[in-house]
């Protein structure tokens, strides 16, 4: 895929049963696409904007060794060899190698992306890739 040269980090969240709360594993992945545009929307309090993040992920990015797997297969799975692209998790724009929070993740990067929706583009004929929506 074309433009693809910026770096993300993904924070897959784990529940951690010894410590009662979930934990966040990071996989840098490089070679992606980073878009943002303003979404607006105007209800009877008035108007109102966001930013919505596009990310797509070709399926030959660097994965930094990992391998993606689906969110069921992660659950069970070792998060330092796989991935996954689910609801709820956090990406930030470049290398993060900590295992933060995500007020901290906040606080460090200003902007942090919450994944809303994952969209599989992997059997389509050219420029195979994941496309990861988020605000």
């Amino acid at each position: 895929m074309k433009l693809c040269n910026d770096t993300i980090t993904v924070f897959n969240a784990r529940i951690d049963d010894d410590k009662g709360y979930d934990t966040y594993e990071p996989t840098i992945i490089r070679g992606v696409s980073w878009f943002c545009e303003i979404a607006s929307n105007v209800d009877s309090s008035g108007l109102k904007a966001a930013n919505k993040f596009t990310i797509r992920i070709p399926e030959d990015a660097d994965f930094s060794g990992k391998a993606y797997v689906t969110p069921a297969a992660y659950a069970g799975g070792d998060p330092k060899t796989a991935f996954t692209l689910q609801q709820g998790d956090i990406i930030v724009h470049g290398e993060e190698t900590g295992f933060l929070r995500p007020a901290q993740l906040k606080e460090k990067y200003g902007e942090t992306v919450t994944i809303l929706g994952v969209t599989d583009n992997r059997r389509s004929p050219n420029a195979k890739h994941w496309k990861v929506v988020g605000a």
